[in-house]
């Protein structure tokens, strides 16, 4: 009891002992505590640019991306545009040469060869046909000749451009410019959303600028020497085609160009035809003009341009590959990747980061065309569906996306440790990690 009561005593003295010793005590605790200090300020920080660099190589390989998804969503709106240029050519033709115009007059002709014959029938409305068939002959030769007239002077203004459009080969062209440029785009894309990021925290890279390539699985950086080898967009112009499949991907690319141009004929005459199909069916000229139209446009896709003036397509076919994995890792997936200085610490002299290197962040994404979304019907809430938009793979669907998808690329710890070309930055080298051990590290 006596040597706890004199604990006590000597602990409540000791905020007033003044010796020496004490002062050592004061000395260490303070340098323990900044020691301790600067260490969570410097996990605090790392922590902090940890965080800052995904976000930024998630935003900058995402935005990569995104381009090269307009880049395939362009290839396909113009090879539909494509398509209905040979649809309108073959409308505009017909336009100019008239022919179901001079087929429909014999035919009113005949009309009225017969209408007296009317007169003679034992019933009364047919008898009124006597009458009523010459005056409608007469209406439905002035629907024609304003329909054919119409389109006849439309044709002189715009078949001219239509035809020169198709002679020069002005949309193969522009889709082999769309081929070439989309992925320098994209490569600038995904360093300026770096950058822009890098920008925002400066303070924890001294000032300099963060970097970010987007690269492709055969560690090819997006946009670089390997687009002379093989093109970032998996899409080929099947009459430039010079590979081994060149004759499948043509036949695939003039299949698809047929069964659009005639789809988009077929539009375009119910809509120009309605009135004539309403109101002049005597006269068979929408008949006869369908007819005539179509023969104008096979005369385009199999004589003028059999092997010419045809769609891009996909570089492969995915319904028949038989290593799917394998080929949209190689084709459709990409690795963007941000390079920053690495962060000066507090307390230098205590504490160092042990990686030689500049810091590293990555994140894969994916392109390709999305799956259609859950709706509910607002007529009948109790049925839940799929949207009515497009998934299949080729390059007529408009509908192509981009995904943020887990980092498994085999090629993702070579991609990782290369330099980024035209740059200063290096990055890490993880001393030939294997592929699982990537993985087990890999926190996406």
């Amino acid at each position: 009891m006596v040597r706890v009561t004199d604990a006590l005593r000597r602990i409540t003295r000791l905020h007033r002992d003044e010796s020496g010793s004490m002062s050592l005590v004061s000395v260490f605790s303070v340098i323990m505590l900044a020691v301790l200090l600067g260490m969570v300020i410097n996990v605090g920080r790392r922590a902090d640019r940890k965080v800052k660099m995904q976000n930024a190589a998630d935003a900058a390989a995402y935005s990569g991306g995104v381009v090269l998804a307009r880049g395939m969503n362009t290839l396909a709106f113009t090879n539909h545009l494509l398509c209905d240029v040979f649809a309108m050519t073959a409308y505009l033709r017909e336009a100019r040469d008239r022919h179901a115009e001079t087929l429909a007059g014999p035919v009113l002709d005949a009309w009225e060869n017969v209408a007296p014959q009317f007169g003679e029938a034992p019933l009364p409305k047919l008898a009124a046909l006597t009458e009523g068939i010459p005056a409608k002959v007469v209406l439905e030769r002035e629907l024609i000749r304003a329909f054919s007239e119409q389109n006849a002077a439309v044709s002189e203004q715009v078949l001219p451009v239509m035809e020169e459009i198709l002679a020069q080969e002005m949309i193969p062209a522009f889709q082999h410019a769309v081929i070439q440029t989309t992925p320098r785009l994209a490569a600038a894309a995904t360093a300026e959303v770096a950058r822009r990021h890098g920008d925002a925290g400066r303070g924890l890279s001294g000032g300099e600028p963060m970097y970010g390539v987007l690269w492709r699985t055969d560690v090819f950086p997006v946009g670089g020497e390997g687009e002379l080898a093989r093109t970032t967009l998996p899409a080929v112009d099947p009459v430039r085609d010079e590979s081994p499949e060149q004759p499948q991907r043509l036949q695939t690319a003039l299949a698809q160009r047929q069964d659009h141009a005639f789809l988009y004929l077929r539009h375009l005459n119910a809509t120009a035809l309605a009135d004539v199909d309403r109101w002049g069916k005597m006269s068979q000229f929408g008949a006869l003009w369908r007819g005539f139209t179509q023969g104008q446009l096979e005369r385009l896709l199999e004589e003028e341009y059999p092997d010419r003036n045809a769609p891009c397509v996909l570089r492969v076919d995915v319904a028949e590959e038989f290593d799917l994995n394998q080929l949209l890792e190689r084709d459709f997936m990409f690795l963007g990747v941000v390079y920053w200085r690495p962060m000066p610490e507090r307390l230098p002299g205590l504490f160092r980061n042990p990686l030689d290197g500049d810091d590293t962040a990555f994140a894969q994404v994916y392109l390709t065309p999305p799956k259609a979304r859950l709706v509910r019907s607002w007529s009948r809430p109790w049925w839940v569906g799929r949207q009515n938009s497009p998934a299949h793979w080729d390059l007529m669907n408009q509908n192509w996306g981009v995904q943020l998808v887990p980092a498994t690329a085999r090629t993702a710890p070579e991609i990782v440790q290369t330099p980024p070309p035209g740059s200063t930055y290096r990055p890490h080298q993880l001393g030939g990690l294997s592929l699982d051990g990537f993985r087990r590290l890999n926190t996406h």
